[in-house]
């Protein structure tokens, strides 16, 4: 998901010849602000264990067994392997009905589908888990939740895309995109402005 490869552009600029800028440098960076970030956010999860209060400063939680709670992701990468908690898996279910809707108007960019922020982060938990069964359901379901999710993706993708060589920035349709969606928008953007920039000047 979301995988970047390793290629330069070379865009011409005001004053210069060109400038040769790595987009895949940039962003990485990007993302690795973007993965600190999102470790302060808080998600739902499962808890596991018997009832204890954990104190985060600001405030306590009390977390009580068989009951969901929003934890931060930092806090849950620590207590999830101690078995604590356990994030809540996306399921087919889940999938089909975003992928459904999103089939919908597949050729129509404004039609983008409210997906949770942290969809891609929950899938990818649920892929890994199902990887690892020996059980033949388990990996019957990871190769059916492989592909809905990419395919979802790749119809959201594609819709963003288009937002962005339109040039639309309507913060509906913002608020729609998960966290690395709202980041390849803002990038795709970027990237065409400074080409439309770099045609300008060559044309003069």
């Amino acid at each position: 998901m979301f995988k970047v490869h390793a290629v330069k552009y070379c865009l011409p600029f005001k004053g210069y010849t060109s400038k040769c800028i790595s987009v895949v440098g940039l962003i990485k960076a990007k993302y690795r602000a973007l993965g600190r970030l999102v470790k302060t956010w808080k998600r739902r999860v499962e808890v596991l264990d018997d009832t204890f209060t954990i104190d985060l400063g600001m405030e306590e939680v009390k977390l009580a067994k068989g009951s969901q709670s929003e934890l931060p992701s930092w806090l849950i990468e620590v207590l999830e392997p101690e078995g604590y908690v356990s994030q809540i898996p996306v399921t087919i279910e889940e999938i089909s009905k975003y992928l459904y809707q999103e089939k919908q108007n597949a050729t129509v960019p404004g039609s983008l589908v409210q997906i949770p922020w942290d969809f891609y982060m929950r899938a990818r938990y649920t892929l890994k888990k199902l990887s690892g069964s020996s059980s033949p359901s388990d990996l019957e379901n990871y190769r059916r939740l492989s592909y809905m999710v990419n395919e979802l993706q790749r119809l959201r993708i594609r819709k963003i895309v288009q937002l962005a060589s339109l040039n639309v920035f309507d913060q509906t349709l913002i608020n729609k995109m998960t966290p690395e969606e709202n980041l390849v928008f803002q990038d795709l953007r970027l990237s065409l402005t400074l080409i439309g920039e770099g045609d300008g000047d060559s044309a003069v």
